[in-house]
C-alpha cells in the first residue's frame, strides 16, 4: 500500500539522544508543511501537482531548484516513497537553514540540500531579496534584473553552480526537474544543456513575462524544443500545447486567466 504524504515525511528516528527542542518543533512544522503543500495542490497549482503525483515514480531521482520552504518537496518525498533521491537549491540562507531544520526534523535521508543559485556556470552571484512584510526571505527572491518594480530590502552574494558541472561532479542526473527561479529559468536550462539533451528529464517550471519580457519567455521555450523538447502550459487543471499559449491572454495582469506553470517533456 502505498504511503501518505504525512507517512512519508514522518520517518523520523526515535531516540533518547533528541533534543526536547526538535520534539517540539516536529508536530508544529508538520502542520505548516502539510498546510504549505495542501495550499498548491488545491489553490496555486492543482495542474502541476497533478502532473508531480502522474509523473514521478518510486525511486527516481528529482532536482528542485529553488526548493524554498518545501512545498513541493513534500509532494517528491509522497511519490518517492523513502526511495531514490532528492537534490534541492535553495541560494535564500534563511531557506537553506529552514530546510536542513526540516531535513533533521524527519529525517529526510535521501534528500540533499544546496546552498546554491542554478544558473548558466558557476561562481557566484548577488541574490537581491525583495521586502516582505519584513521576513528575511521572499518568493521573489533573484539573482536577475527583475522587470518588477519591488523593493529590494537586501542583497546578499550566494554560490552559483551549472546543472551540467553539478551532474558530473556528483554522478547523478535527474529524471524530474522543477524549476521556480524567478526569472533566471533561461540561464538554468542553458547551463544545463548536455544534460538536458542526453537525459531529457521530464521539466516543470514557471516562467513569465513580467519578470523577463515577452521575447525572453519565447526563447526560453525555443531554447528547451530546440534539445527535443515538447512544451505544454498549465491552466487550471488543463495541460495544453505550448503553441496555443498567448503572453497577451494568459499572462495579462489582472486577468482571472493568469498561466506561468508549464511542462515541457
Amino acid at each position: 500500500m502505498q504511503k501518505t504524504a504525512i507517512d512519508s515525511i514522518s520517518a523520523y528516528h526515535e531516540s533518547g539522544n533528541v533534543p526536547v527542542t526538535d520534539l517540539l518543533a516536529r508536530p508544529i512544522e508538520r502542520i505548516r508543511l502539510q498546510h504549505r503543500a495542501e495550499k498548491y495542490r488545491t489553490r496555486e497549482d492543482r495542474g502541476g501537482i497533478a502532473y508531480i503525483q502522474r509523473s514521478i515514480k518510486e525511486g527516481a531521482v528529482v532536482f528542485d531548484i529553488g526548493a524554498h520552504k518545501a512545498g513541493y518537496l513534500y509532494f517528491f518525498l509522497e511519490q518517492l516513497q523513502n526511495n531514490g533521491a532528492i537534490h534541492a537549491f535553495e541560494p535564500q540562507p534563511v531557506l537553506y537553514q529552514y530546510l536542513q531544520k526540516l531535513k533533521r526534523l524527519f529525517s529526510w535521508n535521501n534528500v540533499k540540500i544546496e546552498a546554491a543559485a542554478v544558473s548558466d556556470h558557476s561562481g557566484t552571484a548577488l541574490l537581491s531579496i525583495p521586502y516582505n512584510n519584513g521576513r528575511a526571505s521572499s518568493p521573489c527572491a533573484t539573482i536577475i534584473e527583475s522587470r518588477m518594480d519591488l523593493q529590494i530590502q537586501s542583497r546578499v552574494e550566494v554560490n552559483t553552480i551549472s546543472l551540467d558541472e553539478y551532474c558530473d561532479q556528483h554522478h547523478t542526473y535527474p529524471d524530474f526537474l522543477k524549476v521556480d527561479v524567478e526569472g533566471n529559468e533561461l540561464s538554468v536550462f542553458k547551463g544545463a544543456a548536455n544534460m538536458l539533451f542526453h537525459h531529457k528529464p521530464k521539466i516543470l517550471f514557471e516562467c513569465e513575462a513580467r519578470f523577463v519580457g515577452e521575447a525572453r519567455v519565447q526563447e526560453t521555450f525555443s531554447f528547451l524544443q530546440q534539445l527535443g523538447y515538447t512544451g505544454y502550459y498549465i491552466m487550471g487543471n488543463d495541460v495544453n500545447h505550448i503553441q496555443e499559449f498567448h503572453i497577451d491572454s494568459h499572462q495579462r495582469p489582472g486577468s482571472a486567466i493568469y498561466c506561468n506553470n508549464f511542462i515541457f517533456e
